[in-house]
């Protein structure tokens, strides 16, 4: 037997529903039981829900809108639940519906519903990245939009991301991000001004902002010591 959570297969091709049952607060899901013990949950409103009554003797083409059904609720409910829990891509999604069993037809069809719920959106997760990136660690643009595009967000989405979640923070905010790089990463031993500058450019900050804050700190430090 299967379980119920992933959609669970008759292994007879002509079998009875033994059993119709409406779950949830509103009724919504429906509970197939069928008399060779094999269970289904799938949306009371789906075409196949609707044609199912007790008793019913179910052919192949039943049986499998039925497998069909079922497998797409489940898939829905398990990206709702990973939803819940934190912001998704849905590059990241599918590749954990998919290493869960369930088949591209099924994960293709959820992650468009909930598209267009706008449950699921790219673009979001990945500002909600961005923000998440930069209060652990520092980086720059360009590092940024880089680990945006390696979990599936294209370069356009990635880039208004970036864009947008630095115009949020503001310039100051923004220099702010490049100075804490510059203080972790200037206290490593024996890190020369070349190493730096290239440790903070592989962080995705622009050479010409290294170079103005070095040299801020340059003068900042010269002035302290004719104090």
């Amino acid at each position: 037997m299967v379980s119920p959570e992933q959609g669970r297969s008759s292994s007879s091709p002509n079998v009875r529903v033994s059993e119709l049952k409406r779950e949830g607060t509103d009724g919504s899901v429906l509970r197939v039981q069928l008399d060779d013990g094999s269970l289904f949950l799938l949306d009371a409103s789906h075409p196949a829900a609707l044609r199912l009554s007790a008793g019913l003797l179910l052919d192949a083409v039943l049986l499998e809108e039925l497998e069909s059904a079922s497998e797409y609720f489940n898939c829905k409910r398990k990206a709702l639940s990973l939803l819940a829990r934190a912001e998704q891509c849905r590059w990241g999604l599918t590749a954990k519906l998919s290493k869960k069993g369930y088949s591209r037809d099924a994960v293709s069809a959820s992650l468009d519903e909930l598209a267009s719920a706008g449950l699921l959106d790219d673009r979001r997760f990945a500002e909600s990245w961005v923000r998440s990136r930069l209060r652990s660690r520092p980086e720059g643009p360009s590092r940024l939009r880089g680990g945006l595009m390696a979990r599936g967000v294209d370069s356009s989405t990635a880039r208004d991301a970036v864009k947008a979640v630095f115009e949020e923070l503001g310039d100051e905010d923004a220099e702010d991000t490049l100075h804490r790089a510059f203080e972790k990463l200037s206290r490593r031993q024996g890190i020369t001004e070349e190493k730096l500058i290239m440790a903070l450019v592989r962080r995705g900050f622009r050479i010409g902002d290294i170079r103005n804050l070095i040299r801020d700190k340059s003068v900042e430090s010269d002035s302290g010591s004719d104090d």
